[in-house]
């Protein structure tokens, strides 16, 4: 079996004692350059903080990450998907409607205004003003038209009533007597057409209380 060179034995031997290291701390610990520790610790594998500016280091093989991909020693994070901007990036273009600050900052336990903020400048993400918010959704523009309407649909779900109003019951009636085969989703989504809020679940109420046989979801 091969035996490392001491300076790595050295550098896991600091970094069993503790888990994490910057820079400053390790050139201190033994008498070698900054240059030549950033060369052992990429023959060793290592992951830089993604929290206060990138600057503390631990070997690869320490972080339980969890199932986001992070892994928090204190309040000192790593991550799976690279620096802050890679993580911000990461999570919007995961999200299935964008994301606002403040959710990204529980997410990432860091706070992200003026990052995301210089980023949107950047054109590296966008966003769309909501109620209370800017939410952030993907450059990209397939995936934010995907993330607008997932927005836009839980938006008009939530503010919907939970009963079908007479006239949106009459909608209601109308497609499914021109499409009998037609699930709750397509009825609503037929109804919407003509400006009529209708939620899968609001449909399936006044089935259910008229006693309509329609058992697609």
């Amino acid at each position: 079996m091969q035996t490392q060179p001491k300076p790595l034995v050295k550098l896991n031997e600091l970094f069993a004692q503790q888990p994490c290291w910057t820079i400053t701390q390790l050139t201190t610990a033994f008498d070698y350059s900054a240059i030549s520790i950033r060369r052992f610790l990429k023959q060793l594998g290592y992951f830089s903080s993604f929290t206060h500016n990138n600057k503390w280091y631990t070997l690869s093989s320490i972080p339980d990450f969890d199932n986001n991909g992070l892994w928090f020693y204190t309040n000192i994070g790593f991550s799976r998907h690279g620096n802050l901007k890679q993580n911000i990036v990461h999570f919007i273009n995961k999200s299935s409607q964008g994301l606002s600050a403040k959710q990204l900052a529980e997410i990432l336990s860091v706070p992200c205004h003026a990052v995301l903020n210089h980023m949107y400048h950047r054109g590296t993400i966008d966003r769309f003003k909501s109620k209370s918010d800017f939410v952030y959704v993907s450059s990209t523009p397939k995936r934010k038209n995907q993330q607008l309407m997932r927005f836009q649909s839980q938006q008009v779900a939530a503010t919907a009533p939970q009963e079908l109003t007479p006239q949106a019951a009459v909608y209601v009636l109308v497609e499914y007597i021109k499409n009998p085969q037609a699930c709750f989703d397509e009825l609503a989504k037929a109804v919407a057409k003509r400006q009529v809020i209708a939620t899968p679940k609001a449909i399936a109420r006044f089935f259910d209380k008229h006693n309509l046989k329609k058992t697609l979801l």
